[in-house]
């Protein structure tokens, strides 16, 4: 098996030593790296602090038996190991865990057929389509993480380990949640590709923590880490932590703006999952004939084709140029009657029926043929506010009726790289188009800086939309509503115009009606 097939990328002496000059230990510390590979931080270790006790465990015998050259090394699986009660310990000095946990998730390891993939700790199952959708999956370093602060965080300790940034942000995230007592974090950015060749947002998450030190420090009572750009202590770029219970990525411009951190007005919802583009998504030619991606003429009744608008048309401003094949209107709906109603799509679909019924995402098992994801009421709203989940830069976008290849204007339907909040009914266009508005204001950007995950695959999430609390956003009014009338005129609405100022009022008393 490859080298990083389990996430097994062994730390290059220069790295490890660089990354454990970071870190303060008396002389007389014990040292512990729990997956310690061919023992790269016991070397270091050994390095920086001579006198240490120092004890590695190690799953794989050939890593194992080339660690045992530099230090005492446990064969055996970390994981099921009680970490206060099972080492060998031979001192009882304070007590230093370093290393570079596997940068695998679950998942991955499911994909490989490892059968024994360890559980997640310390949090609550993930019932129904949530952790069919991918919630579930989780990151093997952060349950190593959680297990040892399970098991030793009722002493003095120092936990040092390279990690992804995002599990940095979990492990975090659980000590707030937790109450543990730590009493000093840091962060140091570390390049991944240079080290590893990985294409990986990573870091150096140090953490310090002290039962005898009582509350923890930190903005209003929050957990929080100093970040650094690189691998040397100066002056932090920014603050990161949890605040009231909340994960910010800039704990002291989120101090600015905090008072819109809440709950949203609107209601945020991923678009259409299909997983078949090949099969459900085409594009119209010049003469306006839809056609499907290998070119092929598709005569699907009008009905059942939609303007769709994808995460990267959303974030580069792009007009909706695709068509979406949509065999259901409602989640789980019956599909064997399009046969007989709809003999153009049901045609299209048998066509198709290879890459459909090949679909290997366990949520279409048991459901209709030929079902898709992330259907409702909102799904056709004639109004949206849009952004792409996949872009840092969040950038909204007002989403009207549309025609694509002819016809009437229709309602736009987006994918799931994208999440968007619908508007319905006589106010929707200027109920939309408020909220638009506020959303590209200086105070949400602000707001939004503070709150996206930096190096995140997808940093813009629904949870994360939901705590945006337009209503309380500092804004200019009359720039919401100058801002909302051109965007409005943009699609050809003007006639919303006029109940653009009734549209803010209602969102600051946050009465908003046409939100679906």
């Amino acid at each position: 098996m490859a080298n990083n097939a389990l996430g097994d990328f062994q730390t290059p002496p220069a790295l490890a030593a660089a990354c454990l000059a970071l870190v303060d230990l008396p002389a007389h510390a014990r040292v512990l790296e729990p997956t310690c590979g061919t023992g790269a931080f016991l070397v270091a270790a050994g390095e920086r602090w001579p006198d240490a006790e120092r004890l590695g465990v190690e799953v794989q015998p050939g890593h194992a038996g080339i660690a045992r050259a530099h230090a005492r090394v446990l064969e055996d699986d970390v994981l099921t190991l009680r970490l206060d009660t099972d080492l060998p310990w031979r001192t009882a000095g304070p007590l230093a865990v370093v290393g570079n946990p596997p940068w695998v998730t679950s998942a991955d390891l499911t994909r490989l057929g490892v059968t024994t993939a360890p559980r997640r700790r310390g949090l609550k199952q993930l019932p129904g389509l949530d952790a069919l959708l991918g919630a579930s999956n989780f990151d093997v370093a952060e349950t190593l993480l959680l297990t040892v602060l399970e098991h030793l965080a009722e002493q003095p300790l120092t936990v040092a380990v390279l990690v992804k940034t995002q599990v940095a942000r979990a492990v975090l995230t659980e000590v707030a949640r937790a109450g543990l007592p730590l009493v000093a974090a840091e962060v140091f950015g570390v390049d991944a590709r240079r080290w590893f060749g990985a294409s990986v947002d990573a870091c150096w998450l140090h953490l310090r923590l002290d039962p005898s030190a009582g509350r923890p420090p930190g903005a209003a009572g929050g957990y929080v880490a100093d970040v650094h750009a690189g691998l040397h202590r100066g002056t932090p770029e920014r603050r990161v932590g949890v605040v009231d219970g909340r994960w910010v990525e800039d704990v002291d411009a989120y101090a600015r703006v905090r008072a819109a951190d809440g709950a949203s007005p609107c209601r945020w919802r991923s678009g259409v999952k299909h997983d078949a583009a090949s099969a459900l998504e085409l594009v119209v030619d010049g003469a306006g004939t839809a056609r499907t991606a290998a070119g092929q003429p598709v005569a699907v009744e009008p009905e059942h084709l939609h303007p769709l608008l994808k995460g990267g048309d959303l974030h580069h401003g792009r007009p909706a140029s695709r068509l979406l094949v949509l065999p259901q209107r409602r989640l789980g709906e019956e599909t064997a009657g399009l046969a007989d109603a709809a003999p153009g799509l049901w045609g299209h679909l048998e066509a198709h029926a290879a890459v459909l019924d090949g679909r290997r995402s366990r949520i279409y098992a048991g459901r209709p043929r030929f079902s898709v994801f992330g259907l409702g009421d909102y799904t056709f709203a004639p109004w949206k506010v849009a952004v792409s989940g996949l872009h840092r830069d969040a950038r909204f976008r007002l989403v009207g009726p549309t025609a694509v290849g002819g016809g009437a204007p229709r309602p736009v339907l987006l994918d799931d790289t994208a999440y968007q909040a619908a508007f319905s009914g006589p106010e929707a266009a200027a109920e939309a188009a408020v909220a638009w508005a506020v959303l590209g204001s200086p105070a949400a950007s602000d707001l939004l800086a503070a709150l996206l995950p930096r190096g995140a695959k997808r940093p813009v999430t629904a949870r994360l939309l939901a705590r945006l609390d337009l209503a309380r956003l500092p804004v200019d009014d009359a720039e919401v509503v100058a801002r909302a009338r051109a965007g409005l005129a943009q699609q050809g609405a003007e006639e919303a115009c006029g109940g653009v100022p009734a549209a803010l009022a209602r969102l600051r008393a946050d009465t908003t009606d046409a939100a679906v």
